[in-house]
């Protein structure tokens, strides 16, 4: 009954459809492939239905597209080469892969289609008759097993893979035997060139092995960049195109890149060792340059900060250091700074650093900023307090730079040592107060005669600030924190009620004389004891007796031991 309706009763269509069906069914095809980043396509109609947005697709095709290895169809090569039609011809070839069932395993599914369907037609003539249970049984088991080999004949018949080489010619190649997913299967093989890793951003640079930039471009758009691992066929499959996106930014980052970016009203925005932010860095327009030929429009405060930039803080003499004429001609006050007019001749454009690496020297290409541009990031990096401003008996920090202030002779150094407030009473500073009496403008010139250099202002008022807060000083009535310039109209004094600069109390405690077992009783009742005291700086007085008597050997070999516990814990 079977062989007659497999040969008789089962039409070539009822096969197609149900192989058709079960191949859309089985997860085995695509399992993997969206959770990596691809875009899967089963059975697609035509290649019009294969989007060609840069996006890595995976499409399996149907038996019209039944390859041999090393010979894909000619289906498969319309679906690599074009889009809606052979005019519009496919951009992103590179972010394409297929997988097409072979000849002789096509043949093999169908035969397992037209078993089951021929077990099912068997099933239909034997209703409504009576038949024996043991025939019924043994009809169901056959069911049962045509039904399990149709799944594992579809997935053996899909090893074949049709992708773009290296070469950019249509390639067609055959998987080794398995049952796993067929994505992973595709993907782990070194043949078809797919990285879901990101790339590092030195391999996009124009000495790189990737070969993205042609001798006569000064820039490269972004998208293109990113765009050129789904259009050119000598570079890998990426999964994930956005991850080269994220590599070219990661690349302006660390400074191997310039991203700048023309608005509408012509004005320019650029980034250098700072990150894009999100709307700029989808802008279609924007684009990157190599540092030895850029020029930057804005320079973020940040790196003006000590050790932010190599060679810019290092001492003269070193490879990567600027010549350093304004310290030749001991414009710096201290050595430890940069001169403004070496920050200017460090971003004069064409300055390069050679850091030192493991075995080898990197060069580090520094790109041209405009004065203008370099003095509102000093202004910038001052106010937010990156960096301290010295020039001559001007010093500034935290506070807006004053005219003139910002010339060649200017210094940047480091932020000044912070201010407690202990160090602003009377006590620490007494030529600095009167009567219990001071000023903001007293106050600096002590302390700037206890340091040794001008103390900004800025320094001044955030330690005020501190002190009054804390109420180790108070401001007198009508007084209020002004200006530098207006520094001397800030009366304070020592606040009437001293308690609050009183030491504090000694803390409460509790002692009794343990003995090891009570001792080993506390131990174990430390949880509750450090829920008890939460928040009130519980701790532990602890000493050690031993009778008078006790031989000096158990005093040695008892230190012995807490030392280990505690360098001051010895045993009396």
């Amino acid at each position: 009954m079977h062989d007659e309706a497999c040969a008789e009763r089962v039409t070539e269509r009822a096969v197609e459809g149900r192989l058709e069906e079960a191949t859309r069914k089985l997860r085995l095809l695509t399992d993997g492939a969206r959770a990596a980043g691809a875009v899967v396509h089963v059975l697609p109609a035509s290649p019009r239905d294969v989007g060609d947005d840069g996006s890595f697709r995976y499409a399996v095709l149907g038996p019209a597209a039944v390859s041999d290895s090393g010979k894909p169809s000619a289906l498969a090569r319309r679906y690599l080469a074009e889009t809606t039609g052979a005019d519009r011809p496919r951009v992103h070839r590179n972010a394409l892969v297929l997988a097409v069932p072979s000849r002789d395993g096509l043949e093999a599914a169908r035969g397992s289609v037209r078993a089951l369907l021929g077990w099912e037609d068997v099933r239909n003539q034997l209703e409504g008759r009576s038949a024996d249970a043991v025939r019924r049984e043994r009809l169901n088991q056959r069911l049962r097993a045509a039904r399990q080999r149709v799944p594992d004949a579809v997935r053996q018949a899909y090893c074949i893979v049709v992708a773009v080489s290296a070469e950019g010619a249509e390639q067609a190649f055959k998987l080794p035997g398995a049952a796993g997913p067929l994505f992973l299967e595709i993907k782990n093989d070194e043949r078809t060139r797919i990285r879901e890793t990101p790339v590092d951003a030195e391999a996009l640079l124009p000495e790189g092995p990737y070969d993205l930039w042609r001798e006569d471009e000064a820039s490269r758009l972004v998208k293109d960049l990113a765009g050129a691992f789904a259009r050119y066929p000598h570079l890998p499959k990426m999964l994930k195109p956005a991850v080269v996106r994220e590599t070219v930014l990661q690349g302006v980052e660390r400074g191997l890149l310039v991203a700048r970016l023309e608005r509408p009203d012509a004005s320019r925005r650029t980034w250098w060792r700072e990150p894009v932010d999100a709307e700029s860095s989808h802008d279609p327009a924007l684009e990157v340059l190599l540092p030895a030929g850029a020029e930057l429009a804005q320079l973020a405060p940040a790196l003006l900060a000590p050790g932010a930039l190599p060679g810019l803080w290092t001492e003269g003499g070193d490879p990567g250091s600027p010549p350093s004429q304004a310290r030749r001609q001991g414009r710096l006050e201290d050595a430890g700074g940069v001169a403004f007019a070496d920050l200017q001749e460090y971003f004069a454009g064409g300055f390069t650093v050679t850091i030192p690496r493991e075995g080898y020297h990197d060069l580090f290409d520094v790109p041209r900023c405009p004065e203008d541009a370099l003095r509102e990031a000093v202004e910038r990096a001052v106010r937010g307090g990156i960096v301290w401003l010295r020039n001559g008996p001007t010093s500034v920090w935290k506070e807006d730079v004053p005219y003139g202030a910002l010339d060649e002779r200017a210094v940047l150094q480091p932020p000044p040592e912070g201010l407690t407030p202990r160090d602003l009473v009377e006590e620490t500073l007494p030529g600095g107060w009167s009567d219990g009496r001071t000023s903001g403008w007293t106050l600096g010139q002590a302390l700037s005669q206890q340091r040794g250099e001008p103390v900004p202002w800025g320094l001044l008022r955030e330690g005020i600030d501190n002190a009054v807060i804390s109420r180790w000083l108070e401001v007198d009535e009508g007084s209020t924190t002004v200006g530098a310039e207006r520094a001397g109209s800030l009366k304070l004094r020592r606040p009437t009620d001293a308690a609050a600069t009183e030491p504090p109390p000694a803390p409460r405690a509790a002692q009794a004389l343990l003995a090891p077992d009570e001792l080993q009783d506390l131990a174990e009742r430390l949880p509750e004891l450090l829920s008890a005291g939460a928040g009130g700086g519980l701790r532990f007085r602890v000493g050690v007796v031993l009778d008078e008597d006790a031989p000096e050997e158990a005093r040695e070999a008892l230190n012995e031991v807490l030392k280990q516990v505690s360098e001051d814990l010895l045993a009396e």
